[in-house]
């Protein structure tokens, strides 16, 4: 067997392999953790895009409504004028 082998079969025998996995339920709890902090900043994410879309849409309306307002009313004394 070469020392390779040997120190392949000594750690399999020891409890150096099960170290990693001692700790699993402190790695399973921040896990889980960070899952639901993910989850709630995907949320908030997806809900300020769109409030800013919403906010938008808005902007846009009152802008087109403004727009048109102006155009009756200037093409309203504009007829006005023509016809005294």
């Amino acid at each position: 067997m070469s020392k390779h082998e040997i120190r392949l079969r000594r750690q399999r025998l020891t409890a150096r392999g099960s170290d990693r996995f001692r700790n699993y339920g402190a790695v399973l709890q921040r896990h889980e953790r960070d899952m639901r902090l993910k989850k709630i900043l995907r949320v908030f994410t997806l809900f300020l895009v769109i409030l800013i879309i919403l906010v938008l849409i808005v902007i846009v309306v009152r802008i087109e409504k403004k727009a048109v307002k102006k155009n009756t009313t200037t093409s309203y004394t504009l007829s006005q004028k023509v016809a005294s």
